[in-house]
């Protein structure tokens, strides 16, 4: 029994280091579960609002599709020109699609702010603007994750 029980400690342990090393920097944001919902008025100029929404939990971040109801990663282990995460108390997503355009937002999660920046295929990247606000919301409830 005491084998066992000290088999099942060194695991807990080993498994909670390997955790701690693996975990996003949070920068001592806090970061409990929930939706960040960022909505952009007139973006770029051009008089459409576009929403961006973030899902907190575990403290990872993960994409939302409202209209399923679905989180997901936005990125493949490895894959290139995508990434998404919390760094410094800020989700930072850097996202080039395969026709080559290029986005990247930056949300703060004290102040509940986001900072959008777009690059077409060949272009340097430039500051979006917009009226924008982000708010924090409960995880949707039947929310499906993967």
């Amino acid at each position: 029994m005491k084998k066992h029980n000290i088999a099942v400690a060194v695991a807990t342990i080993a498994l909670t280091a390997c955790s701690a090393a693996g975990a996003p920097d949070t920068g001592g944001a806090d970061v409990p579960d929930g939706l960040i919902s960022c909505v952009m008025d007139d973006y770029d100029g051009t008089g459409a609002s576009v929403t961006q929404p973030f899902l907190l939990m575990d403290g990872a971040v993960k994409r939302y599709a409202q209209t399923q109801n679905v989180a997901f990663d936005l990125c493949e282990p490895g894959q290139e020109n995508c990434s998404l995460g919390i760094v410094d108390g800020n989700i930072e997503m850097d996202w080039t699609a395969p026709s080559g355009h290029r986005s990247q937002y930056s949300v703060d999660l004290d102040a509940l702010t986001i900072e959008a920046r777009e690059a077409k295929p060949g272009e340097e990247l430039r500051d979006i603007a917009f009226e924008g606000r982000c708010e924090r919301l409960p995880l949707p409830e039947g929310l499906q994750t993967p």
